[in-house]
Parts: C-alpha cells; structure tokens; sequence
C-alpha cells in the first residue's frame, strides 16, 4: 500500500525521513542505536534512550525552537502580565471596613432643639419689636394686617394718682388708646380727643399696652372722678369697665 505525508497527504517511500510537499519530519533515528522510529516517539523502543520527538507542525506556525504557542492576555489583562487565579482556600486581600454612617437616633433629639431655639428666637424679636414689625406688615401690606379682624380685648386697667393721673391698660392686639372720664358716670371730657394711635387712620399701626396722662387742668384736687378706656381697630371699639380715681389734696 501506497504510504503518504500524515500532514499534507503526499505520497511517500518508507524510510523517507521528510515529506517531499510540506517537508515535514517523517521518521526518526535514535542517537543511540540508530534504529528508525516514527515522529513524536520520546523514548527508543530498542534502548530506551530519550528522543524528544514532537510531532509534525505546520510550516511558520509556532515561535522558533518548537515551543508552545503563545497565549493571548485574557480581557483586562495587560500585555505581559500573568494571569492570577485565586488558589484553593486563598482568602482576598483585606480592604478597610467601609465608614459606618452617622446613627438617625440623634436627629429626632437636634429637630426638636432647633424648633425650640426658633420659637425662643422668634418670640424674643416680637418682645422687643413687636409694634415696630406689626407697624411694618400693616404698611407693606397696605394698611392690612391679619389682628385687623379681630376687636381688641382689654386688660389691666389702673389708674396712678400722683403729680399727674395717668391710666395704663393692655390689649392682645394693637389699638388705639383713648379715657372717657368725668364726676358720675356719664362721663363728659375724653382724652385725647384724636387719638395718634388710632389703627383706623393709616397713620399708626396701634399699641398694646397704653398709657395716657390726663391734663392737669381738667381735673379738680381731692375730687372722686369715674372713667373708662377705649381701644379700637379696624374691626371696631372696645369699652372698659367704669372705674374711679381721687385726685390729691394740694401741697402747702
């Protein structure tokens, strides 16, 4: 039978040591014995020297001196860089915990804290500048503010005798401050007779705690005389309570 190249299929006489089409290894002789053997026999079936065939290769295939191919780097590899698989058992590399976020316990406690300053805040500006603000709103606001609908309530009506008469009184929203006062209680004098914090004007945005001094010269020494305050806003008029005062004897 006709024997032929197992590479490239040409045919072949038997002890051709290469193949005549693709010059391919043949046969091979061992250094030891000399006896003739097939390519990629490692061992001399005769004497049992080491041949270190290999078989056939294709012509320009492989890098020079027969080795294996090269392998192509994996993706995400770089060019020369060996290739790492986790051995068996190999824990990874230790990282640093991540930052553990700050605990929400504390928040419900700082929302109320800082509820509780606002409304402190809040109320210690309306202490000290509450007429100021309410006067401000009003004018912004073209003479219209929200205690506008609201009748002022009175409060705290007092009457100080001394060198002069002076009423003082309180409303929970600004107001005008006016004294009806007279020998009985009917009255008869008012004071002052166009009050300067009448709300109802435009010209003032009203008071809350009131004062008016009484003239000298309306009054008689050592008389009991009946009065009563009036407060009013846009919403309308307020009338205390009667109430009496008793003027001082004169100095000697």
């Amino acid at each position: 039978m006709q024997q032929r190249c197992p590479n490239c299929g040409s045919p072949v006489v038997p002890g051709q040591r290469f193949c005549g089409g693709c010059g391919a290894q043949l046969s091979l002789s061992c250094p030891q014995c000399r006896i003739t053997v097939s390519p990629g026999t490692r061992f001399c079936p005769n004497c049992g020297s080491t041949l270190g065939g290999a078989p056939a290769q294709q012509p320009g295939w492989g890098p020079p001196g027969g080795g294996p191919p090269p392998q192509q780097p994996g993706w995400g590899q770089q060019p020369g860089m060996p290739q790492q698989q986790p051995g068996w058992g190999q824990q990874q590399s230790w990282a640093p915990p991540a930052p553990k976020s700050q605990s929400s316990s504390s928040r419900p406690f700082l929302v109320i804290l800082l509820i509780v300053l606002l409304i402190g805040l809040g109320g210690l500006v309306y202490w000290q500048f509450g007429d100021q603000l309410l006067g401000f709103l009003k004018s912004s606001t073209g003479g219209t503010t929200t205690t506008d609908t609201i009748k002022p309530v009175i409060s705290n009506v007092k009457a100080t005798v001394g060198a002069d008469v002076v009423i003082n009184w309180i409303t929970d929203v600004p107001a005008s401050s006016q004294v009806e006062y007279g020998l009985d209680n009917t009255y008869g004098s008012v004071f002052p007779t166009q009050p300067d914090t009448d709300p109802t004007t435009g010209q003032s945005a009203g008071v809350v705690e009131h004062s008016v001094t009484l003239p000298k010269d309306s009054l008689e020494q050592e008389v009991t005389y009946h009065f009563r305050v009036k407060s009013q806003n846009k919403a309308g008029e307020t009338i205390s309570d009667d109430g009496t005062f008793t003027t001082l004897k004169p100095p000697e």
